[in-house]
């Protein structure tokens, strides 16, 4: 079995998609299904079901994925610790974050790491909290930062709640107020995450409990792009205060608190990474400088490189 079979198979039951799996591996569409006909054959069972364009794993595939998701974290791992022994403090670093935290929360975090390990190669990625944990159980980032989640492949930490404010056009009749209820929220057109996320779930959860189905206007997949909906008039929304802090200052947006909650809406985030892995030094003390920067413990297993 060889490496680039596992490589191929990951990035198509990441995708459920040959055609993108080819592309995320620079190779031609051709060259990946060869790699997975190999692998089957040499497994002796389907592992993907094809209908039409939809790809998703047979139960096969799925019994494998786990496995294979250790043995390509175990071999990035060996890469790593011996790129770390080759160079002392260098080495890598590959992260990864709902989009929210990559933009506005690690910037400061990444600034006083690179001061203290100037040669290590930073890689950042940015999505949904779902896309980012689905990379990090394939091996591909060594530490999650998005909306704390269960599963039992990982060991999470909490980190912080993140609060979120009900955000308005200056010119809108609620910037005028001192709050509102989420019935009053739930009557103005608004504007929702995409469906297939967490955040979406999470914010429509915040108006299902109260009774409420909040008209939903326009769904976007990036809070840059809702908060200038927001600013053109097109409806509200609810934010992470990070991201809109700034808005704020300035008075190009307007938050309006939501007066029958007890506290404002909030959204846990934490660190996620594979149990039982190895971490280099660089990815140890970055563990650290973000847990330490929330004041949230490191388990003894996760500071130490076993």
């Amino acid at each position: 079995m060889e490496l680039a079979q596992l490589e191929a198979f990951l990035q198509v039951a990441y995708h459920k998609s040959f055609s993108r799996a080819a592309e995320a591996l620079f190779l031609t569409q051709p060259s990946v299904t060869a790699r997975i006909q190999s692998l089957e054959r040499e497994l002796g069972e389907r592992l993907f079901e094809r209908l039409g364009r939809t790809v998703t794993l047979t139960d096969a595939g799925l019994a494998f994925l786990p496995h294979a998701q250790r043995a390509l974290a175990a071999v990035q791992e060996g890469a790593d610790a011996i790129d770390a022994v080759r160079h002392g403090d260098a080495g890598n670093l590959r992260l990864g974050a709902s989009s929210s935290i990559g933009t506005y929360v690690l910037p400061a975090l990444l600034k006083r790491f690179r001061e203290r390990r100037p040669r290590v190669h930073i890689h950042l990625v940015t999505g949904q909290s779902e896309d980012v944990i689905e990379q990090l159980l394939t091996g591909v980032i060594h530490l999650a930062v998005c909306r704390l989640a269960a599963h039992p492949e990982l060991e999470s930490i909490h980190l912080y709640n993140d609060d979120l404010v009900l955000v308005v056009a200056p010119d809108h009749p609620f910037a005028k107020r001192d709050g509102v209820t989420l019935a009053e929220a739930g009557q103005e057109p608004f504007l929702f995450f995409e469906k297939n996320s967490s955040y979406h779930n999470l914010v429509l959860s915040i108006f299902l409990r109260a009774g409420i189905s909040p008209e939903s206007t326009i769904e976007l997949d990036s809070f840059e792009a809702m908060k200038h909906m927001v600013e053109a008039g097109l409806g509200i929304t609810l934010l992470p205060a990070v991201s809109v802090q700034h808005e704020l200052e300035t008075g190009i947006l307007a938050s309006v608190p939501i007066t029958d909650m007890e506290q404002p809406p909030q959204r846990e985030v934490g660190v996620h990474y594979l149990r039982h892995r190895r971490f280099s030094p660089p990815v140890r003390e970055f563990l650290e400088l973000l847990t330490s920067h929330f004041g949230a413990p490191v388990r003894a297993a996760a500071a130490e490189e076993r």
